[in-house]
């Protein structure tokens, strides 16, 4: 398919920063040739494409500006909407374009921390290929988390309850605090379990409830994505290996220990084995709920966090299949 009028987000703080993000996105829209582009102004796009038809944002900042953005950009009829930033941008985005109802695919670039999600075209030093690529569009499955019945985010990797989140500081990436980054901090945080004796979460399936994990023993909560190029055939991933060889598209992990870190010492590890872990899969029509969960610990979609619990609060996370739809290299020459 041929990109004449594409959209243009950038995240000016994903990753390495709004320098490294700004000249990729103008490589990037060098190498799809697209006639048309549409972009926000000053480091959400326009600096990087001077001759851009750039939208008036209003005063926004973070995942409320892309999204913003992504529902603007999307009513310009649009080949593709360019999304240069990590999974949380794209999640953000893909959410915006859901409540607005737009099939408008996404061309995701991973200039993010992680860069691990589904709806990644390609990874900030892949771009090259875009130039000589042809596209598909394929639909995305999507996880929904949501907060005492309200929707809050999609996430196409992970949706996770615990007290970090993974991300950039110093050009390092590293555990932030996630309770400081919904204040607008970026600062060094540390993985701790975040269950207490009243925490419960549990599987809604077919008119039944099925336990997954209680009390202390709810450390960390991830449900995420069963795929098989992961986890196939490593019998030491147990139960999420199943999932997968089974037909499941996801699956839910409860762990007595935070699982989403990354550095761990080796004293550290064998300080707190035996580590006990419940995973239950999770399919169209089947929910997870999280109860008795309070502070520190936030609910987090593609490592974005979306909201500080509270003991009362009830966390779900549910499959949304076909979410939205991602633009994919079939790396064949023009």
């Amino acid at each position: 398919m041929r990109l004449g009028t594409v959209g243009l987000i950038v995240n000016p703080v994903a990753g390495l920063g709004a320098v490294r993000n700004l000249e990729l996105a103008a490589r990037v829209i060098e190498m799809l040739g697209a006639d048309q582009v549409f972009c926000g102004p000053g480091s959400l796009g326009g600096v990087a494409i001077p001759q851009a038809q750039q939208v008036a944002a209003p005063d926004l900042q973070g995942r409320a500006m892309s999204q913003w953005l992504a529902r603007e950009l999307a009513s310009k009829s649009l080949d593709a909407l360019v999304v240069v930033g990590g999974d949380g941008t794209m999640a953000d985005v893909a959410f915006a374009l859901l409540e607005a109802g737009s099939h408008c695919p996404i061309l995701g670039i991973g200039a993010g921390s992680t860069n691990v999600g589904n709806l990644i075209t390609c990874r900030a030093g892949a771009v090259e290929a875009l130039g000589s690529a042809k596209f598909s569009t394929q639909p995305v499955d999507a996880l929904v988390a949501s907060c005492n019945d309200r929707e809050l985010a999609l996430a196409f990797n992970d949706v996770v309850i615990g007290t970090t989140i993974v991300g950039t500081l110093a050009g390092q990436v590293c555990d932030l605090d996630a309770v400081a980054f919904l204040r607008g901090e970026r600062k060094l945080g540390q993985p701790h379990a975040v269950g207490s004796h009243a925490s419960l979460v549990a599987k809604a399936t077919q008119g039944r409830v099925i336990e997954v994990a209680r009390g202390m023993a709810v450390g960390t909560v991830i449900a995420g994505f069963a795929h098989h190029d992961h986890f196939y055939g490593k019998a030491i991933a147990g139960a999420v290996c199943l999932s997968d060889l089974a037909g499941w598209p996801a699956g839910c992990l409860v762990c007595t220990q935070p699982l989403v870190r990354t550095q761990l010492a080796a004293g550290d590890l064998a300080g707190v084995e035996p580590i006990h872990s419940s995973y239950v899969s999770l399919g169209a029509g089947e929910t997870i709920e999280a109860t008795g969960i309070g502070s520190p610990a936030v609910l987090c979609a593609d490592g974005n966090p979306l909201k500080v619990l509270e003991m009362d609060d009830r966390a779900c996370i549910r499959l949304h299949p076909n979410a939205v739809h991602v633009l994919q290299m079939n790396r064949e020459r023009v």
